[in-house]
């Protein structure tokens, strides 16, 4: 598959796993959502990290969720 299309559906799946954990963690998603969002995936969906990434992967998932309006920090 073209590394396009893998961010791509990369992407989808952080912001959908995003919004199922904001839903289930509704003090959590304010403040420091992205750091603790990030921790979460780390330690309880690793597969979702496992995306081509030339930099951060943590750089790379907040820009994705600030993009989407998920997070403002």
């Amino acid at each position: 598959m073209p590394r396009m299309q893998e961010d791509s559906k990369a992407r989808r799946a952080i912001i959908r796993e995003w919004e199922n954990w904001a839903r289930n963690n509704p003090e959590d998603s304010k403040g420091a959502a992205a750091v603790l969002f990030f921790n979460y995936l780390q330690d309880d969906k690793p597969e979702l990290l496992d995306f081509y990434s030339t930099g951060d992967k943590w750089q790379t998932v907040h820009g994705w969720l600030r993009r989407e309006g998920c997070v403002k920090d």
